[in-house]
């Protein structure tokens, strides 16, 4: 059996694991490599900046063009909003989730009791975006485009990164912390694979509007998870490498 020949919701559950090794990769890293504040800003800023090219250079653009700029600027800031409201309301307790520890350093469950399951909460509300656009994606074009793939699992490691070395300073056992990446790695299988099976029920148009959902939902998690600690007591130029990683997937859109 080719690859071709999987049922489209199968694809997008493929495609949902593939961009979720970067969990674990971006695990691997916060434990192991010998990164400290400072260089995981630099990840950190490139990851924003290859994530808000997803957002505005591929889903965006091709939502405009499916469904109108009218539609796609309410679908977008409902996106947000829906994110941001859910971020809100884990705030008391899981506000510095995406922080190396370092800088800003995590909450402790014994300083901060329940932050632990707020913590998981939050990782797998971060997951549910791009498991969306996985699953609409696929439906659209058979299979998501390279672009597309690249940055979420690229924006997976620098997410994973922090995180998790955030979660380790904060006291959390690798064994917690594994099992959190892998509990998110199956969450955007399944909801990828989820959202393909219902986006074959649904007209075009409604897919754009759906990606535009995501992409506002993927703007706000960037700006309200991942800047902050790209921006905290940084290196010189963390700007630029922003640019840079916004660059990159420019012309890995350009080249596919």
């Amino acid at each position: 059996m080719v690859l071709n020949d999987l049922p489209t919701w199968a694809m997008a559950a493929g495609w949902g694991l593939v961009v979720s090794l970067g969990l674990i990769v971006g695990a691997l890293a916060g434990f192991y490599a010998p990164l400290r504040h400072r260089g995981i800003t630099g990840i950190m800023a490139a990851g924003a900046g290859i994530l808000i090219a997803t957002a505005s250079l591929d889903l965006i653009i091709s939502a405009v063009r499916s469904a109108g700029p009218m539609q796609v600027g309410l679908a977008l800031v409902l996106g947000a909003a829906a994110f941001s409201g859910a971020n809100v309301l884990l705030a008391t307790h899981a506000k510095h989730r995406k922080r190396c520890g370092e800088c800003v350093q995590q909450p402790t469950e014994k300083g901060a009791p329940g932050s632990g399951l707020a913590i998981a909460i939050g990782t797998l509300m971060d997951a549910i975006p791009e498991a969306i656009v996985l699953g609409l994606e696929t439906t659209r074009m058979a299979m998501p485009g390279l672009g597309l793939i690249a940055a979420f699992a690229l924006g997976n490691f620098a997410e994973a990164l922090s995180s998790s070395s955030g979660m380790e300073l904060a006291g959390r056992s690798k064994r917690y912390i594994f099992g959190l990446w892998a509990l998110a790695a199956m969450l955007v299988a399944v909801l990828a694979g989820a959202s393909a099976a219902i986006a074959g029920l649904v007209p075009q148009g409604t897919i754009g509007l759906c990606n535009a959902f995501a992409a506002g939902a993927l703007l706000a998690m960037v700006v309200e998870t991942m800047i902050p600690e790209a921006a905290a007591d940084s290196a010189p130029f963390n700007g630029v490498i922003a640019v840079l990683g916004f660059l990159a997937l420019l012309l890995l859109i350009g080249a596919a």
